[in-house]
């Protein structure tokens, strides 16, 4: 018998939370790490997202999004953060930046911007050499100085370019999990505001 949607949405959300729960409490007995509520609300936030907008909209307006970029921590505490960019891009915090990307044609309903447009926004922070301010070592308390970003920036929703490919569809479902690089507005500490030509 197969499952009606609405049994898929809950058998897919509930072993992807149960999936995630997992991960943070291996995470708990990380040395460095450990785990936190906030990472479990997140996991719970992504799962509600997903489910409420097929139930409210039947489609995904508001897609999570991923992006990375080098930073100069990684070289402080290469053992903690990653010695290359494979390590660096699951271990350095300090470069991921989680968006929320929506389409804005899916939600003005106007036909004068090209269906794919997106906005996003993203959050992202700085100055974490540790999971534990008592677990840094002295000589880097000066360069710990932790601070969170905002960001506003344009993206792509790849689902709406069309394409009778089933390769490119493939390649399009994929790319859409990945912000792509464009200029931004990074709001640091809720208060002081500056442009990127260019983020990621």
């Amino acid at each position: 018998m197969v499952p009606t949607k609405k049994e898929q949405l809950v058998y897919g959300s509930t072993l992807g939370f149960a999936f995630l729960t997992a991960v943070e409490t291996f995470d708990g007995f990380s040395q460095e790490w450990g785990a936190s509520w906030g990472d479990v609300v997140a996991n719970a936030s992504g799962t509600l997202l997903y489910v409420s907008q097929e139930l409210l909209w039947k489609e995904q307006r508001i897609t999570p999004k991923f992006s990375f970029h080098t930073t100069r921590y990684a070289a402080m505490r290469p053992d903690v953060l990653g010695k290359d960019l494979k390590e660096q891009l699951l271990k350095d915090y300090n470069g991921q930046t989680y968006w929320l990307s929506a389409n804005i044609q899916a939600f003005t309903k106007t036909e004068m911007l090209p269906e794919w447009l997106s906005f996003a926004v993203g959050y992202s922070a700085e100055g974490m050499l540790s999971g534990r301010a008592e677990t840094l070592p002295p000589e880097f308390a000066s360069e710990s100085r932790r601070y969170r970003q905002i960001l506003f920036s344009l993206d792509i929703d790849f689902k709406k370019i069309k394409t009778k490919s089933p390769v490119l569809k493939t390649v399009f479902s994929i790319l859409n999990t990945v912000k792509i690089p464009a200029p931004a507005l990074e709001l640091s500490d809720f208060s002081r505001l500056r442009g990127h030509w260019f983020y990621f």
